[in-house]
C-alpha cells in the first residue's frame, strides 16, 4: 500500500530534522541513560567474540539498487548496524558516531572500512535510503530487501525488531523497537566484535579496534 502524501511529507520532514541535528551537533550525539560500555576484553574496546565464526553471508539491495553480498566485501572491514530511517534518536546517533569513528582513521584505512545499515522497516525503499545515508557519510551503504531476507539476516545476528504497539496510530505511521548493537566483521568474513550503542561515541577507541583488525599500526598522537 502506498503512503498518503501527508505521511510521506512527515517522514521527509523528520529526516531533514535529523540531518540538521547531526550537522549542528558536529556529527556526534548520544542518548543519555543508555547502558554502560562493555569492559575492555583482551585489549579490545568492543566485546570480542571467541572462538571466531563466519558471519552470516546475507545478500540484500543497496541504495543504488545494486545487489550487496557480504562475501563480496572480503578484504574490507564491515561495521553492520540495523535500524530504520524514521528512527527519532537511536539510529541517527549510532550512524553519526560511526561516521566520526571512520573519520578518526588514517586516510589509508578509511577506504578499507564499510559501514552498512540494514533497514528493518518495510516502508523504507531504495529512494529513502539514498536520501538518508549521505546525511552521515557519503560512503555509507544502506540496505533493504524482502521481509524474509531482512528477517533472516536480523535473526542470524541476534537482532530484535518489532512495530511499537504504543507508537503513533495508523497503518503507515509507527515506530519500531529494535536492537542497538553494531557488529564488526573482519576482512575474512568472520564476526569479530560487538559494540553497545554508547560505545560508538568513543571514536578513537573504535578506530583503534578497526586498525588492529586491519593489521595496521595504531595511531600515535
Amino acid at each position: 500500500m502506498s503512503e498518503a502524501p501527508v505521511q510521506k511529507n512527515r517522514r521527509a520532514a523528520l529526516r531533514l530534522a535529523l540531518a540538521l541535528a547531526v550537522l549542528l551537533g558536529g556529527g556526534i550525539f548520544i542518548i543519555a541513560g543508555m547502558e554502560a560500555p562493555a569492559k575492555v576484553d583482551a585489549g579490545w574496546f568492543g566485546k570480542s567474540l571467541e572462538p571466531l565464526r563466519a558471519a552470516y553471508p546475507f545478500e540484500l539491495t543497496d541504495q543504488n539498487g545494486t545487489a550487496f553480498r557480504l562475501e563480496d566485501q572480503r578484504g574490507s572491514l564491515v561495521l553492520l548496524n540495523f535500524g530504520f530511517t524514521c528512527c527519532p534518536n537511536i539510529c541517527p546517533a549510532s550512524l553519526a558516531n560511526l561516521a566520526a569513528a571512520r573519520r578518526a582513521l588514517p586516510e589509508e584505512a578509511k577506504d578499507r572500512v564499510r559501514v552498512v545499515f540494514v533497514s528493518v522497516d518495510e516502508r523504507d525503499d531504495i529512494s529513502d535510503l539514498k536520501k538518508y545515508m549521505p546525511m552521515f557519510d557519503e560512503k555509507f551503504t544502506g540496505l533493504t530487501g524482502t521481509p524474509e531476507a531482512i528477517g533472516n539476516t536480523a535473526r542470524a545476528y541476534g537482532v530484535f525488531y518489532r512495530k511499537d504497539p504504543k507508537g503513533p496510530q495508523g497503518e503507515e505511521d509507527y515506530l519500531i523497537d529494535h536492537s542497538t548493537s553494531t557488529y564488526l566483521i573482519d576482512r575474512n568474513g568472520n564476526l569479530r566484535l560487538v559494540y553497545k550503542m554508547d560505545q560508538l561515541a568513543n571514536a578513537e577507541a573504535m578506530a583503534g579496534d578497526m586498525l588492529r583488525v586491519l593489521g595496521l599500526p595504531q595511531r600515535k598522537d
